[in-house]
């Protein structure tokens, strides 16, 4: 596994101005429509947009749980508070035991290979085409026919 890099810092007359200010608080409840109930450290509560690097499933999760510490960026103009970055509690280590995702499609991708590995049992899909299973039983069940194909088939 590589090492994380070390960040390179920008000369200051390529900066943007980052217009606002950062204000630390909790996410204390998440809303319908993309937004979330914020609570500042001076216990005033005001609505801020969550955008979609943030998680709002493990969010909403998270707030079940507890409040969820969080930074919002404040904007000079009209467009509103935006969550910008949420912390994990403590009190959200349940959250860490297991990772959940609904889509219609879940797309993996590497140069190599992938593979899933718990407990006795690997799952291995290399660039070359192989995929490998292993585990103590294999179980392989359809409603219709079963079929195995290949240029040669050995069983045992």
């Amino acid at each position: 596994m590589r090492s994380a890099q070390k960040l390179k810092s920008v000369p200051s007359d390529r900066r943007m101005p980052v217009e606002g200010r950062y204000v630390e608080g909790h996410v204390t409840a998440v809303e319908p429509g993309g937004r979330a109930a914020f609570r500042d450290d001076s216990e005033e509560l005001s609505t801020v947009r969550v955008p979609r690097h943030i998680d709002r499933g493990w969010l909403a999760a998270a707030v079940a749980l507890a409040p969820v510490p969080a930074i919002v960026l404040c904007f000079e103009s009209a467009r509103g508070p935006v969550l910008t970055h949420v912390f994990s509690a403590p009190e959200h280590a349940p959250l860490d035991e297991r990772f959940r995702v609904d889509a219609k499609t879940i797309e993996l991708s590497a140069s190599e290979s992938v593979r899933i590995h718990t407990g006795k049992s690997i799952v291995t899909v290399t660039a070359a085409g192989e995929i490998q299973v292993r585990g103590k039983n294999i179980l392989s069940r359809a409603s219709n026919v079963n079929r195995i194909r290949g240029g040669a088939v050995r069983i045992n």
